[in-house]
């Protein structure tokens, strides 16, 4: 009989509430350190175990050295604990966090605000992290790491690489939002961290050319515009004409896999990996106090369209000199085996093309440069005209055929404007919106607000892409309004339409051994997939110890082949509204959230503090409200009898006596219409404008 093994799991990861428990398997325990000093490691075991029974979740485990106590806590993922503590990275794994940790309520773009406040609905609790413990000094020598986005979400991904004052950026994407944050246009990563030493940015490496890697580009670019940015020919395509809109040239530094390039005391080395969009790049940066790789997203398709495939074997030789530190993409972690070959995706969009009868509309990604040849090798096999939908996919799909990366057979790609001259079945429609992004050409489409397409029966529509976390809903809801509409929708569920871009666990098993890192730090995922990317990484050999469990904000330091959290600096959202960049807060967002799912009251009343009595009113407004208004006469009695004692009492503040209408209007609709609307109390003082008339005609 098999022995069974078990072993603690310490983290340093905030997050989901995960208490200790045996696996009958061979469980590994994944522990952060952030130092080395025995007499500290002694008082964070007493913290640890203090706050395993303190009943609070989302604890973040304690090693040697974190003698900062149990103030500090709360996930970004699952839990709303405040207290440091143990925890089975295992547990973690079944936990189900909402998307990206948006809905753990990220603070807004000020620094010092990080995390505090309420975002509503959500299923995870908010973050406390009202106390953050404040890095060391930098140790020169040591390698810093910094992650500004990406750990605990999919989405604007950003590293920041420290060596004796120097930095070098890793990827600067950005993160859509969700229904809960209305008006948002985008969240860019906190760029405070670095605000005030852009000046020692070396450059910027950008892995590939997707949204949540290089979206963030001009919004940085407008804080220094001459920063380097190195990437792959594609990916800096795309880039350029993403700053061109933001009326931007940046300085552009073209690389391919296995250059090696020097950008002040770090060196560069690139690795061609294969992703769901050509020409990706991993990175490895070399510095006197170590070294790290950052692979960006990547696959082991070992049949990708562009027959480049992941370099194994440049892996392999990177693997022998030594790697310190493997950042490894962990968005498909917790899927056991391996990823289809894109190669796959060819005949199922055959089959969906054969049977289609009318026009056929495919969803994917504007930057989906793979699935739009696999969608025009199809259109063009079966006589079908394909016409590019949506400003992003022109854009991006024009530059791909300029650059050669993109085959478009001869008078096969129309105009939107020539399509209405074609039959509807010798059309295909390629456009955006496969992950039900309401404004995207498919949501539009769905909803009959499309200048150009509309939805008939026994019409077509193919959604070639998984469902990024959180977005189920919004995909279901587009699926079936285009079923509802008599369309025959295709998409993962029931044909093999598309592939993931990412490592399942059978490659990120090979990924570990062939590199064989000392550390290894999971990015590029949410709170479930980084802890089955660290134990992963336990199962291949990494010291549990050095396995690094970071989140946003937190600092890694390198120092003799050790990577460990050693504190935290203040990482919130940075939220996009139209023109404006980090100035709508939480605060803003949840009056947003209010008036769009709580409605809106507005209640007036004028009294007269020197007699004590409400002259006239209240007057009560509603708006996106249900009830009448004939249901608040129950509570305007309350709200006289209020103001009337207040004012006996000697209060004669307006402020003061609209807080107590505010008070008493707000707990009566909670308790009665079991509501939480927006209040705008007003009171005006008959007496004050007298007094003010008064002294207005003394001083005439």
């Amino acid at each position: 009989m098999a022995t069974e093994e078990t072993k603690t799991v310490t983290t340093h990861k905030r997050g989901s509430k995960a208490a200790k428990r045996t696996e009958n398997t061979q469980t590994a325990d994944v522990k952060s350190a952030k130092s080395v000093s025995s007499e500290k490691a002694n008082k964070a075991e007493t913290t640890s175990k203090k706050a395993k029974s303190s009943g609070r979740s989302g604890g973040r485990g304690t090693r040697a050295g974190d003698t900062s106590g149990s103030t500090r806590g709360g996930s970004r993922g699952n839990g709303s604990g405040s207290s440091k503590g143990t925890k089975n990275v295992k547990n973690a794994k079944g936990a189900k966090p909402s998307r990206n940790s948006k809905s753990a309520n990220a603070a807004s773009s000020s620094a010092g605000n990080r995390r505090n406040s309420r975002l509503a609905p959500q299923t995870t609790a908010p973050q406390q992290d009202d106390v953050l413990i404040a890095p060391p000094k930098y140790r020169k020598g040591s390698m810093r790491i910094v992650p500004l986005g990406g750990l605990g979400e999919i989405g604007r991904n950003m590293n920041v690489v420290e060596y004796n004052g120097h930095l070098l950026l890793i990827d600067c994407g950005v993160l859509f939002p969700e229904e809960e944050q209305p008006g948002v246009d985008l969240i860019l990563p906190d760029f405070h961290y670095i605000k005030d030493r852009l000046d020692k940015v070396e450059a910027l490496v950008l892995t590939h050319g997707h949204e949540d890697h290089i979206g963030g580009v001009p919004y940085l670019l407008k804080l220094r515009p001459d920063i380097p940015l190195i990437g792959s020919k594609l990916t800096l395509a795309f880039v350029e004409a993403k700053c061109k809109e933001h009326r931007i040239n940046p300085r552009l530094v073209e690389v391919k896999g296995r250059d090696k390039l020097k950008v002040g005391p770090f060196n560069l080395e690139f690795v061609n990996v294969t992703h769901s969009i050509p020409d990706a790049l991993a990175v490895f940066v070399q510095t006197p106090a170590g070294s790290l790789i950052d692979t960006g997203d990547i696959k082991l398709d070992q049949l990708p369209l562009d027959h480049r495939i992941t370099d194994l074997v440049e892996f392999g030789k990177l693997g022998e000199k030594g790697v310190d530190l493997l950042m490894m993409d962990s968005t498909n972690a917790e899927v056991p085996g391996f990823v289809k070959p894109e190669t796959t995706i060819g005949p199922a969009l055959d089959q969906a093309f054969a049977q289609a009868t009318r026009k056929i509309i495919v969803a994917s990604f504007s930057s989906h440069v793979h699935r739009v040849q696999q969608v025009v090798d199809s259109a063009h096999k079966y006589g079908r005209k394909v016409v590019f939908v949506g400003r992003s996919m022109v854009r991006n799909m024009s530059i791909a055929a300029d650059l050669g990366y993109l085959r478009l057979p001869e008078d096969t790609v129309i105009d939107l404007k020539k399509a209405h001259d074609v039959q509807d079945d010798k059309l295909v429609y390629m456009c955006t919106g496969s992950q039900g992004e309401p404004m995207a050409a498919l949501g539009r489409i769905a909803d009959g607000n499309h200048r150009d397409i509309t939805i008939n029966e026994f019409d077509t529509v193919i959604l070639a892409s998984s469902l990024i976390p959180g977005n189920e809903h919004g995909v279901y809801k587009i699926i079936n309004k285009l079923v509802q509409l008599g369309a025959r929708v295709v998409n993962r569920d029931n044909a093999a339409v598309h592939v993931s871009g990412h490592c399942n666990e059978g490659e990120l098993l090979y990924m570990y051994n062939i590199v064989k890192p000392k550390c290894a730090m999971p990015i590029h995922g949410e709170n479930r997939h980084l802890v089955a990317n660290g134990m992963i990484a336990v199962k291949t050999g990494v010291d549990p110890q050095n396995v690094v469990l970071a989140e946003d904000g937190d600092v890694v330091d390198l120092y003799h082949g050790q990577a460990a959290v050693v504190g935290s600096v203040p990482c919130g959202y940075v939220y996009v509204d139209g023109d404006s960049v980090g100035e709508l807060t939480e605060d803003e967002l949840e009056k947003r959230r209010i008036l769009g799912t709580e409605g809106f009251v507005s209640s007036f009343v004028v009294v007269d503090t020197e007699t004590a009595d409400v002259v006239a009113g209240p007057k009560i407004y509603l708006n996106a409200v249900a009830e009448d208004e004939s249901e608040f006469d129950k509570v305007r009695h309350q709200i006289v009898e209020q103001l009337q004692d207040a004012m006996m009492a000697g209060t004669h503040d307006t402020y003061k006596l609209q807080q107590i209408m505010r008070r008493t209007l707000g707990s009566w609709v909670a308790r009665q219409l079991h509501r939480k609307p927006m209040i705008v109390p007003v009171v005006a003082d008959i007496a004050q404008d007298v007094d003010e008339a008064m002294g207005l005609n003394a001083a005439q």
